[in-house]
């Protein structure tokens, strides 16, 4: 927190015209287990949506994103494509075959968490800020085919990624905050086979 509150008081940033530099660190963490909260705040609603959970990202395989609160709820993303499960242990499939645009979506979470801003070509403008003690801003700005769906992502981090912003054409936004990062942690059995689409 007294991180990002510095990036608000901070009088000047560095720019930095390779955001790939910042963050090469993030490339060599081959699997980080991490927990989030998320924060949606819809124009219609007077109040926020409020969720957390859990998350794996893994090099390998791909991200696993575990929502425990307000339903439980399991969502796979790799190189095969979506894997849903819901608190009743029903699974979806959603191939990349079946559906390219969701398994994009995937690619790109995947992408962002690793730092891997190249990857974005053609979707955004990357745009990097660098900080005191190793903290770097990115600022991802949507290419013409990008900007029905979302109108700016700002990220913040130093050793990982600590914050996600998302602002929406439609004004709504969403918010994500990692914490308690445990990059030595391994993936568990039930990890693999998940992402594994087992």
């Amino acid at each position: 927190m007294r991180r990002a509150a510095w990036f608000l008081l901070a009088p000047a940033l560095c720019a930095q015209a390779v955001p790939e530099a910042l963050t090469a660190h993030l490339k060599a963490t081959a699997v980080l287990h991490a927990d989030f909260t998320q924060t949606r705040r819809l124009a219609a609603l007077s109040r926020p949506l409020k969720s957390s959970g859990s998350l794996v990202v893994s090099r390998e395989l791909g991200v696993l994103w575990r929502m425990a609160k307000p339903l439980p709820l399991t969502v796979a993303a790799g190189p095969k494509g979506v894997l849903e499960v819901d608190a009743a242990g029903r699974r979806k499939l959603q191939t990349t075959k079946d559906t390219p645009m969701v398994a994009r979506m995937g690619e790109i979470m995947k992408s962002l968490l690793e730092g891997r801003w190249s990857a974005l070509d053609g979707l955004f403008t990357v745009k990097g800020e660098s900080g005191r003690d190793g903290a770097w801003t990115i600022h991802l700005t949507p290419a013409p085919q990008t900007a029905a769906f979302i109108k700016a992502v700002r990220i913040r981090g130093a050793a990982f990624i600590e914050t996600i912003h998302v602002d929406e054409p439609s004004g709504d936004t969403m918010d994500l905050t990692f914490f308690n990062f445990r990059p030595e942690a391994p993936l568990t059995a039930e990890e693999r086979r998940l992402l594994s689409f087992e």
